[in-house]
């Protein structure tokens, strides 16, 4: 019984899992697989931008997004864990110059469940930030 408690995955382990599926499930349009892994009320936004609050609204916001700009995908560069939450590093790769490019997100937890991401593009850094 000692040795079962060892193999169970570590809190920080599930919570990059969680993270890194939802990457996959976005990039191939996965909405069904995207709604497993958020709460009901999860809040997305994007500095200086938009906001949604909800599943559904999330995946209207992601779908017409990624149709409007060729499917960009995500990619994970860096996992940082900070206490409950994650910031991940990475970029959006698309043809798209106004669309690719270097992003950051929080992304915060109610259990196992992504329940808010917040997204830091380049652009909203400022000019300090160029």
């Amino acid at each position: 019984m000692v040795f079962g408690s060892l193999l169970l995955k570590r809190p920080r382990a599930v919570r990059e899992e969680k993270v890194r599926e939802l990457a996959d499930a976005l990039n191939a349009l996965d909405y069904r697989r995207v709604t497993k892994l958020l709460t009901e009320d999860v809040v997305v936004s994007k500095v200086m931008g938009w906001r949604t609050r909800g599943i559904d609204a999330f995946v209207e916001k992601d779908r017409a997004f990624r149709a409007g700009v060729g499917r960009p995908k995500i990619r994970i560069d860096e996992v940082i864990h900070h206490d409950d939450e994650l910031l991940v590093r990475g970029s959006l790769e698309s043809d798209l110059p106004e669309v690719g490019g270097p992003s950051m997100w929080r992304i915060e937890f109610q259990g196992s469940l992504i329940s808010s991401i917040e997204i830091t593009r380049l652009e909203n850094l400022g000019p300090a930030a160029a």
